[in-house]
């Protein structure tokens, strides 16, 4: 393809890739940034550091670490941040130079300051999606190709005491999903796991994708909604692992899926957006970007929105969708875009208060937030800094 390829894209997570540097002598991102949105507190992992900061105003409130230690560097950091009680736990991924920060961390909400940390071992590697939980235990993923489930209750030689550990043939770099006492954990083995996530034993493995998994499955009405990087989306039981449909597609999948009521919603890294109906897998329609979608698409009522390594902001009024006989859906479906971003998009947005809030990968501006309606920037973070007044004025 003439696009951004899907060989950039694993360079780019795995820390082989350096594509752009950012100003202010900070070093090239080595991995996706992640963003998630409480009340009217935004959590941040970009790069080196995690912020936490105002949603409305853009304030900061505190970034960790607040300095960086050369001789004990944290991060980068990866994934969407952990709200865990008064905790915000991340992990760090893969430095530009190869080096692995294997920690999983802690963070206090108050303070930014570091609660505690757990170390996979000697065999640990990053943690590319961070981590899930059941309100007691933390699940976390690593590139090790382990799982581990960890208890911050109880403390292990410093550490929150791991609880277990499951393996697989490759590595992790999707969060599980945690439902009904059950983990649904996909990998790089081309496999997806069911798991007790009391015991940590199997329940059973779908063994029918011929690539990588790499993204979180969704839930709806015990069936499971994931797609691989052989160019297919799959519909599977999650009582057993049956598979239920199987709709191939033009590329790579590696965008977690959004639903409504019957229809599911995801990018490939052709650029293509696709609306699937869910109970047969028939496709209903794909718009076309210009670059890679890897995050995972917004729904608000009828409004979609979607962010592509394009750099651009599409929002989707789905009820005026028109596809031609093709099922292709042409520019003038989008409700807006905004094209003023100038950075490639692979995170996904959050909506707060009338605005959608989109982490950049690679820029000194590490999220703008625009308006929901109309798609006009309306807030940037790190806030710009104050004007310097004339001499003289």
């Amino acid at each position: 393809m003439n696009r951004v390829s899907v060989r950039v894209l694993v360079a780019t997570v795995a820390g082989a890739l350096i594509l752009s540097a950012c100003g202010g002598g900070e070093v090239p991102p080595s991995a996706f940034p992640g963003l998630a949105v409480e009340g009217e507190s935004a959590y941040l992992a970009s790069n080196l550091h995690v912020y936490k900061f105002d949603a409305l105003s853009g304030a900061e409130a505190w970034r960790f670490p607040a300095t960086q230690d050369n001789a004990n560097p944290h991060g980068p950091f990866s994934g969407v941040p952990l709200k865990f009680g008064d905790v915000i736990v991340i992990g760090g991924s893969t430095g530009s130079n190869g080096a692995y920060d294997r920690h999983l961390y802690a963070i206090s909400d108050e303070t930014g300051q570091e609660v505690w940390r757990f170390d996979p071992g000697e065999d640990g590697k990053e943690f590319v999606d961070s981590a899930v939980t059941d309100g007691k235990i933390i699940y976390a993923p690593n590139g090790n190709g382990s799982l581990y489930a960890i208890d911050p209750a109880q403390k292990e030689n410093n550490q929150p005491k791991l609880i277990w550990k499951f393996s697989t043939g490759n590595r992790l770099w999707s969060k599980p999903l945690y439902a009904d006492g059950k983990l649904y954990q996909g990998a790089f083995d081309h496999k997806l796991y069911a798991i007790d996530a009391t015991s940590g034993k199997e329940l059973w493995r779908f063994e029918n994708a011929t690539a990588p998994i790499a993204v979180q499955p969704a839930l709806k009405d015990g069936v499971l909604y994931f797609g691989a990087f052989d160019s297919a989306f799959y519909a599977v039981n999650a009582a057993d692992g049956k598979l239920k449909w199987k709709t191939p597609v033009d590329g790579w999948v590696w965008s977690n899926a959004t639903m409504n009521d019957d229809s599911i919603f995801f990018g490939d890294v052709r650029g293509k957006l696709y609306a699937l109906d869910l109970a047969t897998g028939q496709r209903k329609w794909y718009y076309e970007t210009h670059d890679s979608i890897k995050a995972q698409p917004v729904l608000d009522n009828n409004t979609l929105y979607v962010v592509s390594m394009d750099t651009n902001v599409y929002a989707f009024d789905l009820a005026g969708i028109k596809a031609d006989a093709s099922g292709k859906v042409d520019y003038a479906a989008t409700k807006w875009r905004n094209d003023t971003l100038t950075r490639r998009l692979l995170s996904k947005p959050s909506l707060v208060e009338g605005m959608l809030l989109v982490p950049l990968f690679d820029s000194e501006i590490k999220a703008w937030a625009l308006d929901a309606n109309t798609g006009a920037r309306k807030l940037q973070f790190p806030l710009p800094p104050p004007a310097t007044a004339t001499p003289g004025q």
